[in-house]
């Protein structure tokens, strides 16, 4: 032990910056998760903030029952045992329209959440019943005040169950899942039935009409760790009716779009998470490389002192142990100090353990090897002798490559690092790391094949000047090229972080368009007028141009794909389609259809199918026109367009359904729209159906895992050099006596340096764009 403690003392700076590698490591990986822990649950919470109001919750209705006191315990019982594990919190409102399509026709509410959802504009909520409170906007249409008496309809034993406006109201957010999606919230009518008007339950109990009711299921605790257990709850949660309603007398349906939600945010956590593996991987590479360097040079400084060992008797095994020991040591206190670091963030997870333990593992083989090759006898050799360098160099890098390129395959293969059960797939994520550390590992052959031809050039001059430093390089590329890989992968993870910002807000602004079609998309149901006209909508201020499209499901086949029919001025069709989808020459629909239809139906320009659009049952006949990767509205995914002039000219009685506006306040004209609307209306804003605040963080974990990178590849670099430099003693005094001055050798050896810090920053630079380019956007989904 003495021992061991005096030969440690006297490579005590080695040591430390062993130390100081592996902790770094540790730092890189356990800072990086730790980030992406905190940002990716913030980013799980802000998408969900920001989504579309009937995608925030799922909702169970059913008319109520003889007994709603005991329908309303069965079907809580029931939701509760559907989301065992994942809290929800359950809301309920009945709903009873009566004297539909009629000028007095009312819209009577009852819930005892809606006081704390709503603000008195004056009065008081009702107390007892024979009160009402009424919302202001539908008090305003009918002139109802304070004190006036509101008919609601008759009550079982032939009477007027009347009410007396004891108040007025408006709701805190008209947009509040809460309201089941009811447009009166916000409107005060409700196809044509003025309200709501909030009246007790005895009051509804009274009425003749059957309300319907709506328990309105929302998360309370949407984190990363239980979207799945969500997502579980839902498919449960459709077993509902056959459990409360057997007999269906309540007509007990589920509904919501809860579901949209954590499919897309189950998608998007798992490309962050994808995404992760590409600093991760760069990190503990480089701290891998970076240890090496550094135990390569304690061995060879301990060399005349292994030989003797080994020459006295000791067993290379127990040499190479006790190295193995000494590094691991070290390597797991910098491990176990950066752990202690990162505790206040939290327990660390698997990736930074396997990290710090990958970490361990390395440097005490490397110190093994090292150790004995350090101790065993050898013949001299010239140490420009590296004639087989760049084979030497090419077989880890062709490895590599073959790794990198499976990854890529299945990368592609699969559209994305997601794979089909919306798991991040571990080969396709690591397609982005891969890639970079085989390209990375190309520039220091590269390095080698540019300084060798460099050197035959520079030989037909004079001097020894530029020769000397090319030479080394070519010559000497075992060191040369581990300093160069450092730089270029320590580049390359920095032109990643770099570049990834910009293609993720790219990538977001594509996937929100694909969605949109424009800033704004409402939607009603198929047979329903739009809220407002393009011509209505034009006149809102910030809006600078509004299309109404015809938007259904179609039949084509066995298969069920989006169809819409878009007018010029929602500039969804790309301009080398627009000619042709408005040149109809025969009885055939022109249509444009994206590649993922072409290759399903095996279709190209000119081919002819049958198309039935949903509800309605219309048939049409189409010819395709155009085939495009993607279309505005529908995405990637299977989906047709068409011009909506010549579309509803062949589908008659196909009204449009959808309004596409372009604004710079994609909120403030969604609360116009609501506020006029007296039909259930689905208001998609940018911010409603961008995934950003998840997958945008992305970038955030590269740069962060970057800037380890940086570190660990400056350590590894300089580690490098300075190891060359201790190797050259006997050479400077050569050079020396052959007349070349100190000044000049100072001056080649920074030609040289140079030359490799240049070549390996610049191949870095170029292997990182290419990744960028090429493997990014496909990680994200969107490179096909």
């Amino acid at each position: 032990m003495t021992l061991a403690v005096r030969r440690a003392r006297q490579q005590t700076a080695r040591l430390l910056l062993v130390l100081l590698a592996a902790g770094l490591v540790v730092l890189g990986v356990g800072g990086t998760e730790a980030l992406s822990v905190r940002l990716v649950g913030d980013g799980v919470h802000r998408v969900a903030e920001r989504a579309e109001p009937t995608s925030r919750a799922a909702n169970v209705t059913a008319l109520r029952a003889e007994d709603p006191d005991a329908q309303d315990r069965a079907v809580r019982a029931a939701i509760a045992k559907a989301f065992a594990g994942a809290p929800v919190d359950v809301s309920r409102i009945a709903v009873s329209e009566i004297s539909v399509g009629n000028p007095d026709a009312v819209q009577a509410i009852n819930g005892k959440d809606v006081p704390g959802r709503g603000e008195l504009a004056d009065g008081a909520w009702p107390r007892r019943s024979g009160e009402a409170a009424v919302l202001a906007a539908a008090a305003e249409k009918r002139g109802w005040r304070i004190g006036d008496v509101i008919p609601l309809g008759a009550d079982a034993a032939g009477g007027v169950v009347e009410v007396t406006v004891v108040g007025t109201w408006t709701a805190k957010d008209p947009a509040d899942p809460a309201w089941a999606g009811d447009p009166a919230v916000a409107s005060g009518d409700s196809d044509g039935a003025a309200g709501p008007v909030l009246i007790t339950a005895d009051d509804m109990a009274r009425l003749w009409t059957t309300p319907t009711v709506t328990w309105i299921i929302q998360p309370t605790a949407l984190a990363v760790d239980r979207l799945d257990g969500y997502r579980a709850g839902l498919a449960r949660l459709a077993q509902l009716p056959a459990e409360v309603d057997a007999d269906n007398r309540s007509n007990t349906a589920v509904g919501g779009a809860l579901g949209d939600l954590l499919d897309r945010e189950i998608r998007a956590v798992a490309v962050a998470r994808g995404m992760m593996a590409a600093p991760t991987a760069i990190v503990v590479a480089l701290g891998a490389i970076a240890i090496a360097v550094i135990l390569t040079a304690l061995a060879g400084a301990r060399r005349e002192e292994l030989r003797l060992v080994r020459a006295r008797g000791a067993a290379a095994s127990g040499i190479s142990a006790a190295a193995a020991g000494e590094a691991a040591a070290t390597t797991g206190v910098g491990a176990a100090l950066a752990l202690c670091v990162l505790l206040p963030a939290g327990a660390p997870g698997v990736p930074t353990i396997v990290a710090g333990a990958l970490t361990v593992l390395i440097a005490a083989g490397v110190a093994a090897f090292t150790a004995v090759r350090a101790s065993a006898p050898t013949t001299a050799a010239r140490s420009d002798a590296g004639r087989g360098i760049v084979l030497a160099l090419l077989l880890p890098a062709l490895i590599v490559a073959a790794l990198a390129g499976f990854a890529l395959w299945q990368l592609f293969a699969q559209g994305g690092v997601v794979s089909e059960d919306g798991a991040a797939d571990p080969v396709a994520s690591a397609a982005g790391a891969a890639s970079l550390l085989a390209l990375g590992l190309f520039v220091p052959v590269l390095a080698v094949l540019v300084a060798a031809i460099a050197e035959r050039a520079a030989r037909r001059g004079r001097g020894i000047m530029p020769v000397l430093p090319l030479r080394q390089i070519a010559r000497r590329a075992g060191i040369a090229a581990v300093a160069i890989l450092c730089l270029a992968l320590a580049a390359g993870s920095a032109t990643m972080a770099i570049g990834a910002g910009p293609l993720a807000e790219a990538v977001d602004r594509s996937a929100v368009r694909a969605a949109l079609g424009q800033d704004v998309r409402a939607s009603v149901g198929a047979q329903q007028a739009v809220p407002l006209t393009a011509a209505e909508a034009e006149a809102l201020p910030t809006v600078t141009r509004a299309a109404e499209v015809l938007s259904r499901d179609a039949d084509v086949g066995a298969d069920t794909v989006a169809f819409v029919a878009v007018d010029p001025s929602a500039a969804a069709i790309p301009a080398s389609a627009r000619g042709v989808l408005t040149a109809r020459t025969g009885a055939d629909l022109p249509v444009a259809i994206t590649a993922a239809l072409a290759q399903r139906l095996g279709a190209v320009q000119g081919t002819r199918f049958a198309i039935t659009l949903r509800p309605e049952g219309t048939r049409l006949q189409a010819e395709v026109a155009a085939i495009l990767p993607t279309i505005a509205g529908i995405g990637s995914g299977p989906g047709i367009l068409a011009d909506r002039t010549t579309a509803t000219t062949m589908a008659e009685g196909v009204p449009a359904n959808e309004l596409w506006l372009a604004t710079s306040d994609p909120s403030s004209v969604a609360a116009t729209i609501r506020a006029r609307s007296n039909t259930p209306v689905r208001i998609l804003t940018p911010a409603a159906v961008s995934v950003a605040p998840i997958t945008g963080t992305s970038a955030i974990l590269l740069a962060t895992g970057s800037a380890a990178a940086a570190l660990l590849g400056l350590l590894g670099f300089l580690s490098a050099v300075a190891a060359d430099r201790s190797r050259r003693t006997e050479e400077r005094i050569i050079l020396r006596a052959l007349g070349l001055s100190a000044v000049r050798q100072r001056s080649a050896r920074f030609g040289e340096v140079a030359g490799i810090a240049v070549f390996g920053v610049l191949g870095g630079v170029a292997a990182g764009l290419a990744v960028v380019t090429v493997v990014l956007p496909m990680m994200w989904g969107s490179g096909s």
